[in-house]
């Protein structure tokens, strides 16, 4: 029935376009009739000699050009289309020397007709679609080192920037498409090009993953077969969005929608970018993730429905609203990144609130001085010592609460006890005996909480020297040494800074305290929970905790700790900002009690929190010119000298000097050439005795280009109160927002 539905369905939409249809149009009315509205996009899925399409229900394969099934009226299961006669690992490649890139493509034809006559080598002029300009490619080869004579002519006629690129090469003739059934017969495809169409409400998997809308599949010029997910634009935003901005890691809505604006206006401005390819954008990070229906997310649902057809327009026209994954607290001018896309709303602006704002934004909090703790063995335990006090664990007052006393028999019985039933494990038994000794204290606390089989099953004889390394320590009673052993193993006990445990001596509460701390967090006892900051005031905090946001009180006996040197600090007044991590416990009365800042600490922006916010990685002088050498040809690598920084500071120009010459490469291609996250970076060479280079050591921030919006920035500015529009408007300045207007037409 629904076979007969969509030809019915086909047939009576040919009927209103006056006859004669192009197999792009053709493709839109298969897509409209499995359920697709207006505008459609075609996205560039996988490539290779082989493609697997499959369904849970059946689908249809047929002929764009006609309209008329391919082979059968229907299939069911998987089948296979392949590129018969076509590569079957990588396509062949050619090399050339690329020497300029033009906005235009008379300028880059009158550069290649001069250049032509200057180097005496055939040139071509093609279309980059990544930045939508025109590049010149000089010469042609089927190996790089061939190039490398060209390549130096070119810099000597003042081409500093050249370098040698490789593309794939066009496939010979001969390169059929053919399709295998799931019952292994097979048929070639005269066409070269079919449409896979699924039942209504169906999904089509190309190898393997989920897609709405209608599948292409066609032959590519390299020999190879490519599938087109011809899809809806905002069908399309589904799997983009929580692609782009992951729903479970960065749970904004308001971060989400201003992704999905982005998403929305980068997928309209560049409509028919591959259009040479047969589609409009790519599914990787070369255009924007597409993760089909597989990653859609009903929160990054939510963010697309409430901006349905929104995008963003600079004088009446679409903009190119390029993002950056974090951008490592300041975005940079596309002008330094991608000439090209140079724009007044692409201007490099600073990642965090302004000056005047940041204070206002300021949560001050306070609560009670902690005393500090300091262990026998000089370790500062006084946060472990402030939690276990305000959990009930240790007195907060009276004799008790010195952490110098001495930890015998009561004392460790009343511990234990307390600590019981906040993990909700069975009470501890009597004490018989007087303890004296830490390796009777251990031994006591292990038995007293049940944990005395974690040392004897999980440690096995041999275990026990290499954990304590300390004689006196490994001349204990079997229990104590084994109780001493598992408790040094996670980090529990730690010995002098000499090695030595000191066993046979009289253990103080601080000793202790960090061995209750970590039985604690065993069990959750704590009920310590982390969270975002989102603001607060008067004794309040409001904290982002998953996609929910929580307002609580902050108890006047609280304690707070900050972080500095990566260590925890008590601070009895303690000033948070909006975006800080924090893990924090409330009381019986509902309030905060024990409050700490999570680590890293990294400054004020508003990406701040991403993982790659900043990093470090060192380059051995041969890793780099596996890449370096192959681009630039410039022999045994000798030294990398900036020469400029943009706004942000990143690098934007930057010298490469080698044993057979130097190059100068200019904004994206520094980050491509040294493969580094961002070119956010300090660069520091390392060199031996002779002076010769070894390796160089690479200090940055960020991830991505650093152009637009940033995204981890985009979820701080929501955790900090904005809005969806206020975010773009920070990030893309000059820049409106408008809507399509219902059933825009924008397919090619």
């Amino acid at each position: 029935m629904w076979a007969r539905l969509l030809l019915a369905a086909i047939l009576a939409m040919a009927s209103v376009t006056a006859g004669a249809e192009s197999a792009s149009d053709r493709l839109r009315l298969l897509a409209a009739a499995a359920g697709q509205g207006r505008p459609l996009l075609r996205i560039g899925l996988d490539s290779g000699h082989r493609i697997l399409i499959s369904s849970d229900r059946p689908y249809r394969v047929v002929d764009p050009a006609t309209g008329l099934p391919v082979w059968k009226d229907s299939f069911a299961g998987e089948t296979a289309w392949v590129a018969e006669g076509g590569p079957v690992g990588e396509p062949a490649r050619v090399f050339r020397v690329q020497v300029g890139s033009f906005t235009s493509t008379e300028a880059a034809e009158a550069s290649r007709a001069r250049l032509e006559r200057e180097l005496g080598v055939p040139g071509i002029v093609s279309r980059n679609p990544d930045r939508g300009s025109w590049r010149v490619r000089m010469g042609a080869a089927a190996e790089r080192e061939t190039l490398l004579p060209l390549l130096q002519k070119a810099r000597e006629a003042g081409l500093d920037a050249a370098w040698i690129s490789e593309e794939p090469k066009e496939a010979r003739g001969g390169v059929t498409l053919r399709v295998v059934d799931a019952s292994y017969d097979s048929r070639t495809v005269p066409a070269g090009r079919v449409a896979v169409v699924p039942e209504p409400g169906a999904r089509l998997r190309v190898e393997g993953k989920p897609y709405r809308g209608v599948i292409e599949i066609r032959l590519t010029a390299s020999g190879t077969v490519r599938a087109i997910d011809w899809v809806e634009l905002e069908g399309y935003l589904l799997g983009v969005v929580p692609s782009e901005l992951g729903p479970e890691v960065w749970p904004r809505l308001e971060a989400l929608e201003a992704q999905a604006v982005a998403a929305r206006t980068y997928a309209w401005r560049h409509l028919g970018q591959f259009e040479e390819e047969g589609f409009d954008l790519c599914a990787t990070p070369r255009c924007q993730v597409y993760g089909g229906s597989a990653a859609e997310h009903p929160l990054s649902d939510r963010a697309v429905a409430a901006t349905r057809g929104e995008i963003l327009t600079f004088e009446g026209k679409p903009i190119s609203a390029m993002y950056t994954a974090t951008c490592g607290g300041h975005t940079e001018d596309a002008s330094e990144i991608f000439p090209e896309e140079a724009a007044p709303y692409l201007s490099g602006v600073p990642c965090r609130a302004e000056a005047e704002a940041l204070s206002a934004i300021e949560v001050r909090l306070e609560g009670e001085p902690v005393r500090q703790a300091v262990a026998e063995n000089g370790d500062d335990v006084t946060r472990d010592w402030a939690l276990l006090g305000v959990a009930g664990v240790l007195e907060r007052s009276g004799p008790g609460a010195d952490p110098r006393s001495p930890a015998g028999a009561r004392e460790i019985a009343a511990w234990t006890g307390s600590l019981a039933v906040l993990a909700g494990i069975p009470k501890p038994a009597p004490f018989g005996q007087e303890v004296r000794t830490l390796g009777g204290a251990a031994a006591d606390l292990m038995l007293a909480l049940g944990w005395e089989p974690r040392g004897s099953v999980l440690l096995s004889p041999e275990d026990l020297s290499p954990l304590l390394r300390d004689a006196e320590a490994l001349a204990l009673p079997d229990r104590e040494r084994r109780a001493l052993a598992y408790l040094a193993s996670i980090g529990a006990l730690r010995p002098f800074p000499d090695g030595s445990f000191r066993p046979a001596g009289a253990p103080t509460a601080a000793r202790l305290a960090p061995v209750l701390a970590r039985i604690a967090d065993a069990y959750d006892a704590f009920g310590l929970r982390d969270a975002v900051v989102a603001g607060g005031t008067d004794g309040r905090i409001r904290l982002a905790q998953g996609k929910g946001t929580l307002t609580l009180a902050v108890s006047s006996s609280a304690v707070l700790f900050a972080l500095s040197g990566g260590r925890a600090v008590p601070a009895p007044r303690l000033a948070l900002r909006p975006g800080d991590r924090v893990r924090f416990r409330t009381g019986a009365d509902g309030k905060v009690d024990f409050l700490e800042i999570r680590g890293p600490v990294k400054g004020a922006s508003d990406d701040r929190m991403a993982a790659v916010y900043s990093w470090e990685v060192r380059r051995t002088r041969e890793e780099l010119e596996e890449t370096i050498d192959r681009k630039l040809g410039v022999g045994r690598l000798e030294s990398l000298t900036v020469l400029r920084r943009g706004k942000s500071g990143r690098v934007v120009e930057l010298k490469v000097t080698g044993a057979s010459g130097s190059a100068t490469v200019k904004g994206f291609d520094i980050r491509s050439l040294l493969d580094l996250r961002e070119s956010l970076v300090v660069v520091e060479p390392q060199r031996d005795r002779s002076g010769s280079l070894t390796a160089v050591v690479f200090a940055g921030k960020g991830w991505g280009h650093g152009v637009g919006l940033c995204q981890v920035g985009a979820y701080g500015m929501a955790i900090r109160g904005s809005g969806y529009r206020e975010i773009l408007a920070h990030y893309y300045r000059g820049a409106r927002i408008e809507t399509l207007p219902p059933g825009a037409a924008g397919s090619p």
